[in-house]
Order: structure tokens, then C-alpha cells, then sequence
């Protein structure tokens, strides 16, 4: 299963296959593409080192030697053009992914061959002659051949995760499609967003997917590899390291990648038949509560995109329980915290289809779609929407940071009362940074947000109400200390060294219930430790003085720790607590009504 493909033939997909392919059996195969490849030495030689691509140390520098003397060639100048009206981060995020798409659909260079029918004049009679023009000229495959070594390392994540699920065989087995074949085309250089890639060519269909794994935010990285290969293509911002070296959680991670976009194989074709205008309101119910959010994922831009949405991750939760069914839960609570506050219960319609097709209720799973939909409709309708939401959406940073986006404010507060003389002074600067990042982060709400910095005793009983950031623990805040009630976390003293605990371990220690995980460089597990040492601590609550505002508070056992957490925007469980050992999330929902 595990075994170096040569040259792979698969019909008209012979040529865009090449010896760094890898065949996990008959019918599936993954590579880091060629033809993706050369866009990314196109991109970066067209913009240099920016938001999209990936330091890959020395590969970069052989990329520069190599390709520079070509950076004026027309290929480069058609990549720069091309972008030139992509104002921000998402919009070139989208415009890289469809061009990726359409070389995939490309035989290898330097011939670049459309494979199909493309649809895409500007494509095809302006882009490609001058990509080939350059693949030739820089004898690109030769660069592409011997540089094998440094792909190796992602196709051995690939390759393991394909193993532990491989998707000719689950497909076949659940979703009543058989007769396709899996393709999956990675690139290397430069971060793609993922996308289904479905082509039928000669009478065969392809199932698979082309571009990374899903970047920044709707699955935010904790592996040491994907960490660097994690990009923010939404702002651009830094990423915190709060990772783990794990494997099977890198692994994993791809899984629900590939699982995600074959949903979209399996989904689509029915959701594109069905008139979606009437479960309008299910995006609707995301948008009202996180409006900055539809703005700059490119997943809302289309009235219905959470639906296709979230289809494929119910469908990704369905292959990945039958792995790990604590992974499962996690990937779901963030689902739900991107908004996607019916995924569970579609998790269970799907579920209900599998069995279904098994029964030869239905031929397919791709019929069973409508039923899922309508099924949908009984727990979520458009008169409960707004109510289900409340009750399923845990409450988060990314909620409370937009919300304060909708306010137009929020404050960050360090504290004066550390008894070290130079504590305070260190923690204005923890603040400074967080603030730095936060007005990037609201650079695409055309509104503009107040981005505000206080000493815990400036604090005023109208800052109270606001959005609120708190820096630090109890002892030198002392806003900390009094929002502290609030908390499923406290710092206690044990023998002169501050430790992180659990408030929250039974439902009565808490006015919520948690749900807890733990992430281990070997497992995922559904359980919480009363005391962490060397912790740093990222939470959100709602704020007792107005409700429809949040506190988030962070904190480290000492203040080099409380730094770990200045990019807070992408934090997609109600806390996370990390002590450069674990990660351990907890999700709970506080519903405004309450």
C-alpha cells in the first residue's frame, strides 16, 4: 500500500503524474503536483516571500538561484496582472485557487495539455503559451525532478493518513459510488486553499482534491509539521506556537481535509438541483451573530455557502468517527464555533443515509441529500433558528472578537499591581502586541474598530461593558480578580509557584457545562486535569455587566507564558490551555437569553 510509484498510468491523467507520485493502491494517488508547483514558483517569483508562501528554508533559495534570472518573463507579469485587482488577503486567496484548479486540469509541463474541456479563454489562449514558454525556458521539470527529497516529507503524512482511511475503499463501501478513482495534487512552495477536484476525463471519474489543508481559522493547526505549513489567508497575521510533535494528529488533520472536500463530490451534485432560497436561514442565523465573519471568508460570499459547507464537514465527521470518535467530537466544536450550529444533527442525517444506502433504501448517498436537508429543517426551522444557534454555538474568541467588531471598541487592559518593578511595564507591551494584531485584524470591517489600551486602575464602570481583553493573572490585574467568579480556570499557589486549575471539572462547580479535550502527542481524549504547570490560558466569556459583550482573558503562570497568546483571533474553543507538553480545549455555550 505504501509503495513508490514510477511513472503512474491513469488514462489521460498519465502525463500530470511524474515519480513523486505515490500510489496507496489501484485507485488512489497523491502527489505534490508539478503543475502546482510551477504556480508556486510563479507566485513567489512575482511577489517574493509574502502571506502565501511557505519557508521551506532551503528549497527557497534553490527556487531564487534557479528561477531568478526569469522573474521578468511574461509568465511572472501575467501572475502580477492576474492579482492586481485582489485587494485583500481572501480575494487572492480565492483568485490562487482557481488558478491552481485549471493547471491541475493541465497535463505536466512543460506541455501543459488541457485535459478537458476548460471553459476559460483567458486561460487558455493567454496564460498557458506563456507558462509553457516558461517551464521550457527554465527547464522547470528538471528543478521539479531533482528536488524529490524535499516533498518527501509531506507525502509521509499524506501517504500514513490515506493508509489508516483509504478513500476507495470507505467511499465504496458507504456512499453506493463505485467505478471512481481518487486523485490527490498537493502543491509545496506556496499555501492554495483546498478545493474538490472532480474532473471526468476518457470516461473515468476522478474524485479528490487539489491546494493544502484547510488554513488559519476554520481548522487551526497544532502540529509542529502543519504549523509550518499554516498560513492566516484571511489577515495575514502571526501565528502563536502553541504546537504539539504528533503524527497521528498530523495525519488526522489531512483526513478530515480529503474527507471534507469528497463530501463535496458526494453532496454536490444533489444540493446543485435543490433551490436552497427557503434554508436560506441557516447562514442567516450565522451572519446576524457574526457578521465580520461572512465578510471575509470567502465561504459566505455565496448566500448558501455555509450549506455546501457544512455538508461536506458532516461528511468528514462521518469517516473520521470511524477512526477516532474523540477527534470527531473536537472537529465538530469547531465546526459549530465557525458558526455551523446544525452540523451535528446532520452529522446524524448522514449517518442515517449510510444506512440507507447499505439497505438499498436509496442507490446512492448523492439521493439521500434531499432527505438530509428536509430532515434538517425539523430540528433547525426558520422560526428556532436563532434559539438552536444559542444552545449550539459555544462561546468563543472569534465570537467576541466580532462582536466588537459590531460594537466598533474593545479594550485591552494590563495590570499595575505585579509586585516585580518591571512586570507592568512587560505586560503594557504583552497588550501592545495584542492590540497590533487585533487593529490588523480588523483592517477588512469597513467601520473601523476602536482598538483601545488601559491599565487595569484607568478602567472605567463604562469600559466594563465593553468588548474587554484582560492581560494577565489575578495577582497583577485587577480586573482579572474581579471578573475572576466568571472563570472556569483559577491560579493557586503551590509551595511559592502559581499553577493553573480547574474550576469547571463537575457540571456544579460551574454555572455551564464543559466539554473537555486533551490533545497528547499520541491521542485525543475527552477528559480535563485539575492542575497544569508552565500553563499559558486563552478563555472567553460572556461579560456579566452586558451580556451581549464578552471578556476574554490571557494569562501565563508568569508573564513571559502570558505572551504566548498575542495573535488571539483564531481560537475556535472556548478556552485552551497549553503547557508546551498538551493542549487541553474546553467548549461551552452560554445562550444570550440566559
Amino acid at each position: 500500500m505504501r509503495r513508490l510509484a514510477g511513472l503512474i498510468i491513469m488514462g489521460l491523467l498519465a502525463t500530470a503524474l511524474s515519480t513523486s507520485a505515490y500510489d496507496t493502491g489501484s485507485n488512489v494517488t497523491v502527489e505534490i503536483s508539478p503543475n502546482a508547483e510551477l504556480l508556486g514558483v510563479l507566485y513567489y517569483l512575482a511577489f517574493g516571500n509574502d502571506t502565501f508562501v511557505i519557508d521551506r528554508g532551503g528549497y527557497i533559495k534553490d527556487v531564487e538561484v534557479y528561477f531568478g534570472k526569469y522573474r521578468d518573463s511574461d509568465a511572472v507579469a501575467l501572475v502580477r496582472d492576474y492579482f492586481s485587482g485582489a485587494n485583500t488577503i481572501p480575494e487572492r486567496d480565492y483568485r490562487l485557487m482557481v488558478l491552481e484548479y485549471y493547471l491541475l486540469l493541465c497535463s505536466e509541463p512543460p506541455e501543459l495539455k488541457p485535459l478537458t474541456e476548460l471553459g476559460y479563454p483567458w486561460f487558455e489562449d493567454v496564460f498557458l503559451p506563456a507558462v509553457r514558454k516558461f517551464a521550457e525556458e527554465s527547464n522547470f521539470m528538471e528543478f521539479y525532478r531533482t528536488h524529490q527529497n524535499y516533498y518527501r516529507e509531506d507525502l509521509r503524512i499524506y501517504i500514513g493518513a490515506l493508509s489508516l482511511l483509504p478513500p476507495d475503499e470507505f467511499m465504496a463501501k458507504t456512499t453506493g459510488i463505485s467505478n471512481v478513482k481518487y486523485i490527490f495534487l498537493h502543491p509545496y512552495l506556496v499555501a492554495v486553499h483546498g478545493h474538490s477536484f472532480n474532473p471526468e476525463l476518457n470516461g473515468t471519474l476522478y474524485w479528490g482534491a487539489g491546494g493544502m489543508m484547510p488554513l488559519v481559522r476554520r481548522t487551526s493547526q497544532r502540529t509542529v509539521w502543519s504549523y509550518k505549513t499554516a498560513r492566516d489567508t484571511m489577515f495575514g497575521l502571526p501565528l502563536n506556537r502553541d504546537i504539539i510533535n504528533s503524527t497521528y494528529l498530523d495525519e488526522l488533520i489531512y483526513l478530515g481535509f480529503i474527507y471534507h472536500e469528497l463530501g463535496h463530490d458526494v453532496t454536490l451534485p444533489a444540493l446543485y438541483s435543490i433551490n436552497l432560497t427557503e434554508y436560506e436561514y441557516l447562514q442567516d442565523a450565522i451572519e446576524e451573530d457574526m457578521p465580520y465573519l461572512a465578510r471575509y471568508d470567502i465561504h459566505f460570499w455565496d448566500s448558501v455557502g455555509m450549506i455546501y459547507e457544512g455538508f461536506a464537514d458532516a461528511w468528514e465527521d462521518y469517516a473520521l468517527a470511524q477512526l477516532d470518535e474523540n477527534y470527531t467530537l473536537l472537529a465538530m466544536y469547531m465546526q459549530k464555533a465557525w458558526g455551523e450550529f446544525w452540523v451535528e444533527e446532520l452529522f446524524y442525517r448522514i449517518q442515517d443515509c449510510v444506512g440507507k444506502v447499505r439497505l438499498m433504501e436509496v442507490p446512492n448517498l448523492t439521493a439521500c441529500v434531499p432527505w438530509a436537508l428536509e430532515s434538517l429543517k425539523k430540528f433547525v426551522s426558520p422560526e428556532n433558528a436563532s434559539l438552536v444557534y444559542e444552545n449550539e454555538v459555544p462561546v468563543t474568541p472569534l465570537r467576541a472578537f466580532d462582536r466588537a467588531a459590531q460594537a466598533g471598541k474593545i479594550v485591552i487592559v494590563y495590570g499595575t499591581q505585579n509586585p516585580d518593578e518591571n512586570g507592568t511595564e512587560y505586560d503594557r507591551k504583552t497588550a501592545e502586541m495584542i492590540a497590533e494584531n487585533l487593529r490588523k485584524f480588523y483592517s477588512q470591517w469597513p467601520r473601523g474598530v476602536d482598538v483601545v489600551i488601559k491599565a487595569d486602575s484607568e478602567v472605567t464602570d463604562d469600559d466594563l461593558r465593553e468588548n474587554l481583553v484582560l492581560v494577565g493573572g489575578p495577582v497583577a490585574n485587577a480586573l482579572v480578580k474581579e471578573f475572576e467568579e466568571e472563570f472556569p480556570f483559577r491560579f493557586v499557589n503551590v509551595n511559592g509557584d502559581w499553577r493553573l486549575a480547574y474550576k469547571c471539572v463537575k457540571y456544579s462547580d460551574c454555572p455551564y457545562s464543559v466539554k473537555f479535550f486533551t490533545i497528547t502527542n499520541e491521542s485525543i481524549k475527552g477528559i480535563a486535569y485539575l492542575l497544569t504547570d508552565n500553563a499559558s490560558v486563552i478563555l472567553t466569556v460572556r461579560n456579566p455587566y452586558n451580556p451581549e459583550n464578552y471578556v476574554t482573558w490571557i494569562a501565563g503562570e508568569n508573564r513571559e507564558l502570558t505572551r504566548l497568546y498575542t495573535n488571539p483571533t483564531y481560537y475556535l474553543s472556548s478556552y485552551e490551555v497549553y503547557d508546551g507538553k498538551e493542549i487541553q480545549m474546553g467548549f461551552y455555550v452560554q445562550p444570550l437569553s440566559s
